[in-house]
């Protein structure tokens, strides 16, 4: 009972660790640990898979199942070929407060897609929770266009953008996992799979791109201790937030993941010191998308 609401809250606070520590490769060379990431994933799932679900029960080689792996697959590649290069991008930019308030954004796109795609019922509670998530967003842009100082100068709107892009990415990979473990009840190896296609999404664009072929050449020389520990951190909750899509519905799942901000603040602020006190605009948009969160799961 609830165990799918306790795996994500867990998922949640292990993202919100990896946005504080992601934060501290600035001084790291390469691409901040990405690739590397997505390789610890797949050592963690497959350790996973191989402890707890291979010899659980063989699993089925029809259709269904080969549909499933491809959900799976797809979702890799969006999570972790998209979403996960621009959500570093994005917490580089924006710092992991900010940047943990503008993935708020991915309950909006996976509500809206959960709706279309999987045919999750949307109500009216839903729809006021997904406008107040939408003016939190809209705030946090309005505030960094307000700051001229020096230390904000660098906070775009390009920077809630690529944030925004990343929200998206990470929306579609969720109804892409739901999609999958309907067919096929495995969530270590839906993690699996993902991070496999996630690497072989990098793999092909190595084959176009310097920038790509550089990080495959130098992904276990530019790895320094943030980048390690960022890495086991997203890795743990990627395959956290696996497990509780198998046991909850996206929308529950998304809601619950949402507490990721409060995580963010208090450990970035108050505990680690990486950030100063942010700002009233900033403590509105998290209230906003609180709010938000409370609207949509009581609908």
């Amino acid at each position: 009972m609830f165990l799918g609401e306790i795996l994500a809250l867990l998922s949640a606070l292990a993202f919100a660790l990896f946005n504080v520590t992601v934060s501290a490769t600035s001084g790291s060379r390469g691409d901040k640990g990405v690739l590397f990431s997505v390789i610890v994933t797949i050592g963690f799932s497959a350790a996973v898979f191989l402890v707890l679900e291979a010899g659980r029960a063989p699993i089925p080689t029809g259709p269904d199942t080969w549909w499933g792996l491809a959900f799976f697959a797809g979702a890799g590649v969006s999570a972790m070929a998209f979403g996960r290069s621009l959500v570093f991008s994005s917490i580089r930019r924006l710092g992991p407060t900010r940047a943990s308030a503008v993935k708020r954004l991915n309950p909006f796109f996976s509500v809206v897609l959960a709706a279309l795609i999987l045919a999750e019922p949307v109500t009216a509670l839903d729809g006021w929770g997904l406008l107040a998530i939408a003016c939190a967003f809209a705030l946090l842009v309005s505030d960094s266009l307000r700051r001229a100082n020096a230390a904000q100068a660098s906070v775009t709107p390009l920077a809630y953008g690529i944030g925004a892009a990343a929200a998206l990415a990470y929306a579609v990979a969720y109804v892409g996992r739901k999609a999958g473990l309907d067919l096929v009840d495995a969530p270590a190896l839906g993690t699996l799979v993902s991070a496999l296609a996630g690497f072989a999404a990098f793999a092909l664009l190595a084959l176009v791109s310097p920038v790509y072929r550089g990080m495959f050449r130098g992904v276990f020389r530019n790895i320094d201790r943030p980048v390690l520990f960022s890495a086991i951190l997203v890795s743990v909750g990627q395959i956290l937030m696996f497990a509780a899509l198998a046991h909850a519905p996206v929308t529950t799942v998304v809601m619950i993941s949402s507490l990721e901000i409060f995580f963010s603040l208090f450990l970035s602020w108050l505990v680690f010191g990486t950030e100063q006190r942010p700002g009233l605009p900033v403590f509105l948009s998290a209230a906003l998308a609180v709010t938000g969160v409370v609207l949509v799961a009581a609908g």
